[in-house]
């Protein structure tokens, strides 16, 4: 998924021929040996001259191949085939999958057949994990997970307003509204059912009933996201590929990886949104990877309408992550009563290179589109980052940099705008922010020792 904007001066008005490759700027900590970062010109920006199967255990491509189609397969099949793509003796889910997988006692890669998954045909709601190197690759089409049905059924409750009855369920999206990046629109809570009869838009929730107002009949309309676990590996510490898949809700997340591990852990065109939790004060990330010493490469994907943020990445006391997000975007980050809301975030000793990416923030709720905190060290190429005011706070702000961190800013575009009284482009709250040919519309905030310089 390429982003949809033309992004710095580096835009399609400049020849590939005539971009030169950048550097990795002195200071960021980048193990270019350890991780090598070839960088060339594309068509939208810069793109990273590697082949992402060729970035985890070798024995994953090579080891057995178990088989899922939702459509026909049956979790008492071995998921075998004769070769890759022969569905013929299919699981029916992807946890039965990991199972057969792990008792091989070797790597192995799980081909799911197009299709929608729901609810528990992912890891039977954070029940099971892999437990060797594993690659999950989309056969066919991308493949849909969703923490909820798939085409609820509705009855007419009175006008426009229909019902349906689910359990758990926490954020409703019409899914017939997106905006160019796919993404649903989400619907708002009511106060009460009278409020929803009488505004379009709008959801109510009365214990496992849940009424809908979109002004029209919402069958085959509606995206209801429940409290179950999406892609959540708290205890799979080895390597980890996914490729074209699409992630729906979570209450830890649409993606989480927590496990203190040496691994690498690689994303390749796949979104991961609306995150949602039943417990108040405990909202969660789109995508968050925790404790991984070693490469996080993200290629192509997006993440949005996080609980919290969007892209979060934490040490948490197990130093040596490199994350890489190469041509992914973000936005719409926040949910229900968090704080400090962020489209794309790096903590602790965190190093990180952002190529060619796009932070929409425009989030509900507090906080900056990127933030940079702690001692984390961000390089930020050919990236566009936007901010607004759109939690009504006073304040949009584009890009932070706080405590002991520093960032490098280079051919990237900053843009603050909207009704805010504070519409800051660039926020050095402690950290130490460094530009290159890079562009900002709105002002600057410096404080507690903070900096911003060129290089």
């Amino acid at each position: 998924m390429r982003s949809p904007f033309s992004s710095g001066p580096f835009s399609l008005r400049t020849p590939l021929s005539a971009r030169l490759v950048p550097q990795l700027p002195p200071g960021l900590g980048w193990d270019d040996e350890q991780f090598p970062l070839p960088l060339r010109p594309a068509a939208q920006g810069y793109a990273v001259d590697l082949d992402p199967r060729a970035l985890v255990d070798p024995a994953v491509w090579s080891g057995p191949a178990i088989h899922v189609d939702i459509a026909t397969g049956d979790d008492g099949n071995s998921g075998l085939g004769a070769q890759d793509g022969d569905f013929s003796a299919a699981k029916k889910t992807i946890h039965a999958a990991f199972t057969a997988g792990n008792a091989t006692g070797g790597a192995y890669r799980v081909l799911v057949k197009s299709g929608f998954y729901k609810e528990n045909h992912f890891t039977n709601n954070g029940a099971v994990e892999p437990d060797q190197p594993v690659a999950l690759v989309a056969w066919g089409g991308r493949v849909l997970y969703r923490t909820g049905p798939e085409n609820p059924a509705f009855a007419l409750d009175q006008g426009t307003t229909y019902s349906t009855s689910l359990s758990s369920t926490q954020r409703v999206f019409r899914t017939d509204v997106t905006d160019a990046q796919g993404r649903y629109q989400e619907l708002s809570a009511a106060a009460d059912l009278a409020a929803c009869r009488a505004t379009a838009g709008t959801f109510f929730k009365d214990g496992s009933t849940v009424y809908v107002n979109i002004g029209a009949d919402p069958d085959g309309k509606i995206a209801l996201i429940r409290s179950i676990h999406g892609a959540r590996f708290l205890t799979h510490a080895e390597d980890f590929y996914i490729e074209g898949f699409d992630i729906e809700g979570g209450i830890t997340g649409a993606f989480h990886m927590d496990a203190a591990a040496a691994r690498n852990v690689i994303c390749d065109s796949c979104t991961f949104r609306y995150s949602a939790t039943g417990t108040p004060g405990s909202e969660q990330d789109a995508f968050r990877v925790l404790r991984t010493s070693g490469l996080v490469w993200v290629r192509g994907c997006d993440a949005a309408y996080g609980a919290k943020d969007n892209w979060n990445f934490h040490e948490n006391g197990t130093p040596g992550m490199h994350v890489l997000l190469e041509a992914c975007t973000g936005g719409r980050p926040g949910w229900d009563a968090a704080a400090s809301c962020n489209d794309f975030t790096t903590h602790d000793g965190v190093t990180a290179a952002a190529i060619s990416c796009s932070f929409e923030g425009g989030g509900p709720r507090p906080g900056s589109t990127v933030h940079c905190i702690e001692t984390a060290r961000s390089w930020l190429l050919d990236c566009r980052i936007q901010a607004d005011d759109s939690d009504g706070d006073g304040q949009a702000i584009a890009l932070s940099c706080s405590n002991d961190a520093d960032m490098w800013l280079e051919g990237s575009s900053l843009q603050a705008q909207g009704a805010a009284q504070d519409n800051f482009a660039l926020r050095a709250n402690g950290g130490q922010i460094f530009l290159r040919r890079s562009t900002e519309a709105g002002t600057r905030d410096i404080s507690a020792g903070g900096s911003i310089s060129g290089y």
